[in-house]
């Protein structure tokens, strides 16, 4: 993943290489600011960037506005054996080098310079340097991107996520080296900046955690709603939105999932006020109520509500409180066709099958009869009953009932 780049307008001019050759005026100092007021400015952004798209874009903007930089890059991830860091990077729209370029190059040509290498630079710490403290090629090639100095420090956070900051002035600011407010200034921001990333690592490995649980009710086929305090959607699931698409008499509707038949929507009601009022009252143990309904189209679905556990610390009408399961109960589709497309190769590998014993356990399994069975496969009826004859063999059950309990507990693994 390469590096983002920040729009920001400003003056510049490309030498015949390409590189941006930035004149002193767009990047001599910024006014003398406040440090006070900077160290505030930079303490907020460093906490709301948990929340960007591109995690602390905003700080690395505002970072290069403040030093007078023309180029402020957060590396938010290296490692050694891949050809590029991810990066954020805020830098002036004129600026038409590729940096991902550059960063291959200088890993190809110089990377055993130490002083290049982001991991020898500990956490808590700046280092500062130029094309004057490098050996002449690599000199040569920094005053072709236009770096006159980088100061780099590094945050870090207890799970072992380690960041970098590299602020990078132009060749032609004078006075370019960095004075002391400013590596203070820098230095200030770092604590807040690991407490930051303790966070945003947290939040990640959460989100990461909550996806995996997603993807595990979207594999059992079972459909889940979030309501907050005031029973309205505050999500809802890839199979509970395939679910509610594929049926006719049920929707969710401004904010509020709603049945067509009014008895229906009646009992959803009910059971939804019950438990919500049941987590209110904080009863330890709501076993949570069940609506049965049957669409326009003769489909039968269940829905279970439950409550969500309440956090001591966390309530209000906005947090998630109430969750709807939602299953096709007579849906023969998401049961059969499943196993027919997709599963053959997995029962054969669980159950120790040739790959026709498993298409017909797979069948047999779903409810279909052995002629059913035989005429989905386009195979003769007595060939089905030798299959199924192995199959009860191989699996030591004694006919289809037991096979139909077999699949329906191995569901999990076979979807």
């Amino acid at each position: 993943m390469g590096a983002e780049y920040s729009a920001v307008r400003g003056q510049g001019r490309a030498d015949e290489a390409g590189s941006v050759l930035l004149s002193s005026v767009q990047f001599a100092r910024t006014p003398a600011w406040n440090p006070a007021q900077a160290l505030s400015e930079l303490i907020g952004l460093a906490y709301e960037g948990l929340s960007e798209a591109r995690p602390w874009f905003s700080l690395a903007e505002r970072l290069r506005q403040l030093l007078g930089a023309f180029n402020v890059t957060i590396t938010l991830y290296h490692h050694e054996d891949q050809p590029r860091d991810i990066q954020v990077m805020a830098l002036d729209a004129h600026d038409r080098t590729d940096w991902d370029r550059a960063e291959r190059d200088s890993r190809e040509r110089f990377w055993h310079i130490d002083l290049l290498r982001p991991e020898t630079v500990a956490p808590g710490t700046l280092i500062e340097f130029g094309p004057r403290d490098v050996e002449p090629d690599c000199a040569a090639y920094m005053a072709s991107l236009g770096i006159g100095r980088c100061l780099r420090s590094c945050f870090a956070e207890p799970g072992g996520m380690r960041c970098w900051i590299d602020v990078v002035r132009g060749l032609r600011v004078s006075g370019q080296a960095f004075v002391e407010a400013e590596r203070a200034l820098l230095l200030d921001v770092l604590p807040h900046l690991s407490r930051a990333l303790g966070l945003y690592a947290r939040l990640k490995r959460e989100e990461a955690e909550k996806a995996v649980y997603e993807g595990s009710l979207d594999h059992m086929a079972l459909g889940c709603l979030l309501l907050d305090g005031n029973t309205r959607v505050l999500c809802v699931n890839r199979t509970a939105r395939s679910i509610i698409d594929r049926q006719v008499g049920i929707e969710v509707r401004q904010g509020r999932l709603l049945a067509e038949e009014r008895g229906v929507q009646q009992a959803l009601e009910g059971a939804i006020a019950k438990v919500m009022r049941a987590r209110m009252e904080a009863h330890a143990a709501c076993p949570g109520e069940l609506v049965r309904l049957r669409t326009r189209d003769g489909m039968l679905l269940g829905i279970l509500v439950e409550p969500v556990p309440p956090e001591p610390y966390y309530q209000g009408e906005q947090v998630p409180s109430l969750i709807l399961h939602l299953c096709e109960l007579s849906q023969c589709e998401a049961v059969v066709q499943a196993p027919r497309e997709h599963s053959p190769e997995l029962i054969a590998q669980l159950f120790g099958l040739t790959r026709q014993e498993a298409r017909l356990a797979a069948w047999l399994g779903a409810g279909q009869t052995i002629s059913e069975a035989a005429g989905q496969m386009n195979i003769a009826v007595a060939a089905a009953r030798n299959y199924s004859k192995n199959i009860y063999a191989k699996l030591g059950i004694k006919g289809q009932t037991d096979l139909v309990r077999l699949m329906c507990r191995s569901v999990a693994l076979l979807r």
